[in-house]
């Protein structure tokens, strides 16, 4: 059996922020009878003894949200406890965490070093940018408490990693942003651009368009290459990676979706977190294995990305993005929907870096 991974939502749309360009929270829609889910021991338990079961050289689970942390620290406990029951000894697990901080406190940093969960933490950049469109349920500004669980997780040498949400909040304003996080010792990056419509299906005012997402990561791409060994951005790794011939991890640019299961806290099997509707449902934990879950994602939703325009069969960047997310090209305001959104931006930085992406490849080779 080939290996896979697991993106569990204990709480499922629960969260206790409301950004602005979140699209979990529409997850509410799926179940309107609940007003806070929870997942049970029961369906936790069945997840993890058939996941375990598997024995693959790495078992990998991410925990996102909604919010995750609104589990609670038990929850998270009985994920560990779990996992040692169903595993074996010297069975490599690895849990990830994206959190907005909030309720990340000192208890929560013991556990996530004790266990080495590797954690991901939303932050926009600046004060200024962050509260622009990341706020809590009332309103207010939560900035102070993401930078302060920033801190204490340092301090208890929790390893993590930042998640940018690219708006219209910071994408003109890269070398802030960028200076902010280096300056700050943030060193391990990600950035994903902002895409959502609005109620009549348009672009949302957040949203930021393929000429200013090429523009970002052009201008990214500069300050970056200065000190290369010193800051990791995921995308450009991603490059480096794909010219030396290495799996790059990294879904939106590969040439299939990531061999993953989005399940939900009641059981129910979604091929990814961005296609969590009730027309994509593959089934649920507690009626069928999760290899034949896979197996069934595999053949509807899994050949969705290999359905190219004619325009990226002949692109000189074929290999580079594969026609890009899928969520990025059935996006409902996209004027070319057989391709990303995104395409013009990509070329744009394609075209830019790629020279010295090459350059670097063959220093490491």
């Amino acid at each position: 059996m080939k290996p896979f991974q697991l993106l569990i939502k204990p709480v499922s749309f629960n969260c206790n922020l409301r950004c602005t360009y979140c699209f979990y929270l529409r997850a509410k829609e799926l179940y309107p009878e609940t007003e806070r889910p929870q997942m049970t021991e029961k369906v936790l338990d069945s997840i993890i003894s058939q996941f375990m079961g598997y024995q693959f050289k790495e078992s990998i689970i991410g925990w996102q949200g909604g919010e995750p942390t609104l589990a609670g620290l038990d929850f998270f406990k009985k994920v560990v406890s779990l996992q040692q029951k169903h595993g074996t000894p010297g069975q490599i697990v690895g849990n990830a965490l994206q959190t907005n901080g909030i309720l990340i406190d000192e208890e929560w940093c013991k556990f996530l070093h004790e266990y080495r969960f590797l954690v991901g933490l939303s932050l926009d950049g600046p004060k200024s940018v962050h509260d622009k469109y990341r706020k809590s349920i009332g309103g207010k500004s939560v900035w102070e408490k993401v930078m302060n669980a920033a801190r204490m997780m340092r301090n208890h040498q929790v390893e993590f990693n930042i998640l940018c949400v690219i708006s219209k909040a910071n994408v003109n304003r890269v070398k802030e942003v960028f200076d902010f996080f280096i300056n700050n010792g943030f060193f391990y990056l990600q950035f994903i651009p902002a895409l959502e419509a609005d109620e009549q299906g348009k672009k949302a005012s957040f949203s930021i368009s393929t000429s200013q997402y090429g523009k970002f990561l052009c201008e990214l791409f500069d300050l970056w290459k200065n000190s290369p060994n010193q800051i990791s951005i995921r995308l450009f790794n991603t490059m480096i990676a794909k010219i030396l011939g290495y799996p790059e991890g990294f879904c939106v640019l590969e040439q299939n979706c990531a061999d993953y299961l989005l399940i939900e806290w009641n059981g129910d099997v979604y091929p990814c977190d961005f296609f969590a509707k009730e027309s994509y449902k593959v089934g649920n934990v507690l009626d069928q294995d999760l290899a034949s879950l896979l197996e069934k994602r595999d053949k509807t939703f899994g050949k969705l990305k290999g359905k190219l325009a004619k325009d990226c069969l002949s692109c000189k960047w074929l290999s580079y993005c594969y026609g890009g997310c899928i969520k990025d090209r059935i996006f409902i305001d996209n004027p070319h929907p057989e391709k990303t959104y995104y395409c013009e931006g990509l070329k744009m930085f394609f075209e830019y870096s790629h020279e010295w992406f090459l350059h670097k490849a063959k220093e490491l080779s």
